[in-house]
């Protein structure tokens, strides 16, 4: 693996924190530099307005994760054609919270808005496992009873063991003790009275967020003049 494919292997792991996508899927890197051991990452994003707290999350977790790779010793992050790049740059580069950079418009330096955003995707994650698990044939019984031994143990196929780690990385990113393996993003165990309302609404967030995605890709090649991607399959049913 060439040094410029452990970047981009790395990129995998920073979602848009509104999306739930990886920057890398969402074609939001523009390119990646490499002098040395110093990894420049230029990165973009779908208009000039987009929100500069969401902007900064995916910066600072740029630079978080390129800085991880053994061989790395500088990360330079740079985000093009923003209304505030200079200042995300600058404070990125120089390892400053978004407090820091922009005073008072953020309480707890963005980690109450991570937290909003990885319930979101909590949701979104676990509505799209739980109805893979239904449409193999289980119960809302035995999925409300599931332990995470359990859950980990399940014989599910490549697409279902896809699903199951993703929801697995967000549990962990929640900090989710509980030994069941479906709960509420707050660890509250799910009943059957309730397990249809709860999956509708965890399917309305889903939705939101593809549908979300699938327009920010739409304005990032409008705006950059990009080849169409592949259509989202926006799930109806």
């Amino acid at each position: 693996m060439t040094k410029e494919e452990e970047v981009y292997q790395m990129l995998e792991k920073v979602y848009d924190p509104e999306l739930d996508e990886p920057l890398t899927d969402l074609n939001f890197i523009d390119r990646v530099e490499i002098n040395g051991p110093s990894v420049h990452v230029v990165f973009r994003l779908p208009t000039y307005w987009c929100s500069p707290n969401f902007a900064y999350i995916m910066a600072e977790d740029i630079r978080k994760y390129v800085s991880e790779l053994d061989w790395v010793t500088t990360v330079q992050v740079s985000l093009l054609d923003h209304c505030a790049s200079d200042e995300i740059n600058k404070g990125v580069t120089n390892r400053c919270s978004f407090n820091e950079v922009f005073s008072g418009l953020s309480d707890g330096d963005l980690e109450d808005l991570r937290r909003t955003f990885d319930i979101k995707a909590y949701y979104a994650r676990q509505e799209k496992l739980l109805k893979h698990l239904l449409n193999r044939g289980m119960t809302e019984e035995e999925i409300i009873g599931l332990s995470i031994q359990t859950l980990k143990n399940l014989p599910l196929s490549e697409k279902g063991r896809l699903l199951r780690n993703k929801y697995l990385e967000k549990k962990k990113a929640l900090h989710h003790s509980s030994l069941l393996a479906v709960t509420t993003p707050e660890e509250e165990p799910l009943t059957k009275k309730v397990f249809k309302d709860y999956l509708r609404g965890a399917k309305r967030t889903r939705m939101s967020m593809e549908f979300n995605a699938h327009y920010c890709r739409g304005l990032l090649e409008e705006r950059y003049n990009l080849p169409p991607s592949e259509e989202v399959d926006l799930v109806k049913e």
